[in-house]
């Protein structure tokens, strides 16, 4: 590329450009005079305004055409450094630090990007204005069109599609889809989803929200699923649907029942019947009350997660207490579930901030206590998102009964007097070690409450984690405890957002193995 000559080129060009030719200063004068009114405007004064009008048009014109053809060389000039650019960077790709990082770096990379998508998942994938039969957006798929090389990685790493996460449009019922036979509008979910059933063998993670015509293909896959361990199940009842459906069929209830590996188990609530049956030696089950007829029978469980809906329908109050031998780990969305519980086993117990329908507060007291009575259960942990924190009688009746608490999470909204003057008190709770506040919107006086509090306890806790809901109220902790605190004794004030401790943020989010 000789550009000598180009630039020398250039310069003449921009040399032999023509100099303006503009009236003579008198004339120019003139033109200041009549516009300022100094002078009169004469009858001889148009004829030359108009002749310098059109000498001045006629250079205008010439300057325009210089600029339009300056345009179409910048334009082709920029196309050819553009071509240049692209090659530039696709060399300068082959020698990118990228290109040298270990495959095991690209597998823990992705694997961690799939496994953040799937518990923080984007928006919905459909729109109002168009209508998706089968969405399928996950990390593996999306990132193997990037390159060959990745692609290779992606595919040579299993674990990346052990979970799959397909979305389905809604479904139209049989019926429909025989009206319409072979038509361009049949539905693809509809012949999608025995091609999926048929890779069933691979499957160790399913999250399924299926309508009831999908429902019914299911069954193609009972017994073929060896190793899923995890099955997420929702049924999307529709305006179509029969409104007189009672219990799904015995062969539907029955798909999942012959999985040797199943252990999780998450069913959100549905308005419709879900009453599937499960092996025996699941651990985890999260559940609405009401979506499984018997519990109970499930004896090999380690921690539940158990919800109601808004509002106790029928479906609400169980038949007889549920007797759960072996469940460490406990959630529940209300204290109203405490009645019928038994768990001799519980250490960890977490009350959400569903549905209160006991108004009572003497009444959610006595439930909270006879429930650890009857459970004969030692409560190691107790974390509670629920307005009972704040009544005098569940700190002075319950929490000063639970003396093996080591670890105790509460979310605070007001009247922060009562729990602060009680845990500034050595004898209540005596072997707790690790505090967990949850503060919102802090007050002067809550803070003084708060300071005089972990003075009086902090030689005898291990942590402390204060979490706030703004940036402004985590700095006003932080400014009112700098100079509290203690050497050894980690105490961290985070900014955390109220709705991540809400019930539907927490289901089926298990904490243990």
């Amino acid at each position: 590329m000789d550009a000598t000559d180009a630039m020398l080129h250039l310069d003449a060009v921009a040399r032999s450009i023509p100099e303006p030719v503009l009236p003579p200063n008198a004339l120019n004068s003139q033109i200041s005079g009549i516009l300022r009114a100094t002078r009169p405007f004469l009858d001889t004064d148009r004829d030359w305004i108009l002749q310098n009008i059109e000498v001045l048009e006629d250079q205008l014109s010439v300057y325009d055409a210089f600029l339009d053809r300056i345009d179409q060389v910048r334009s082709e000039m920029q196309r050819r450094r553009d071509v240049v650019q692209r090659s530039m960077a696709t060399h300068s790709s082959a020698l990118a630090p990228i290109r040298r990082l270990p495959t095991e770096i690209f597998r823990a990379v992705f694997r961690e990007v799939q496994l953040s998508l799937r518990w923080n998942p984007p928006g919905s994938s459909f729109s109002l204005t168009e209508r998706t039969a089968l969405y399928f957006s996950q990390v593996p798929w999306e990132l193997s069109h990037v390159c060959g090389a990745w692609r290779d990685i992606i595919l040579s790493y299993p674990q990346l599609w052990s979970s799959i996460l397909l979305d389905f449009g809604t479904c139209r019922p049989a019926e429909e889809l025989r009206d319409i036979g072979d038509s361009e509008n049949e539905d693809a979910a509809i012949e999608a989803f025995p091609v999926i059933l048929e890779e069933s063998y691979r499957w160790r993670s399913m999250e399924l929200n299926l309508s009831l015509p999908l429902l019914e293909q299911l069954k193609a896959a009972r017994g073929k699923m060896p190793f899923l361990e995890s099955l997420t199940m929702e049924i999307s009842y529709e305006r179509y649907d029969p409104p007189s459906i009672e219990e799904l069929p015995e062969d539907v209830r029955r798909v999942f029942i012959d999985a040797p590996c199943l252990q999780r188990v998450i069913l959100p609530h549905t308005r419709g019947p879900s009453d599937f049956m499960f092996p025996l030696h699941i651990t985890h089950l999260a559940t609405f009350m009401g979506n499984l007829s018997n519990i109970e029978a499930y004896q090999s469980l380690v921690e539940c997660h158990l919800a109601i809906k808004e509002g106790p329908g029928p479906d609400f109050y169980p038949p007889h207490p549920i007797y759960l031998p072996n469940v460490r780990r406990l959630l529940i969305s209300s204290p109203d579930l405490f009645p019928w519980l038994r768990l001799p086993s519980l250490d960890d117990l977490t009350i959400s901030n569903g549905p209160n329908f006991e108004s009572d507060m003497n009444a959610v007291v006595l439930m909270v206590n006879e429930f650890v009575y009857r459970s004969r259960c030692t409560l190691t942990r107790l974390a509670i998102h629920n307005y009972v924190s704040h009544d005098p009688l569940f700190i002075n009746d319950c929490l000063l009964l639970m003396d093996s608490l080591v670890s105790l999470e509460i979310e605070l909204f007001w009247n922060m007097k009562d729990i602060f003057d009680a845990l500034a008190s050595i004898g209540f709770l005596p072997n707790l070690q690790h505090l967990f506040l949850q503060i919102r919107s802090p007050q002067l006086s809550s803070l003084d409450l708060l300071t005089a509090m972990i003075s009086s306890r902090s030689q005898y806790l291990r942590s402390i984690r204060i979490s706030c809901d703004s940036s402004d109220d985590v700095e006003r902790v932080n400014e009112h405890l700098a100079p509290l605190r203690p050497p050894g004794l980690p105490m961290v004030v985070l900014l955390e957002r109220r709705h991540k401790y809400e019930m539907i943020r927490c289901f089926g989010k298990f904490g243990s193995t």
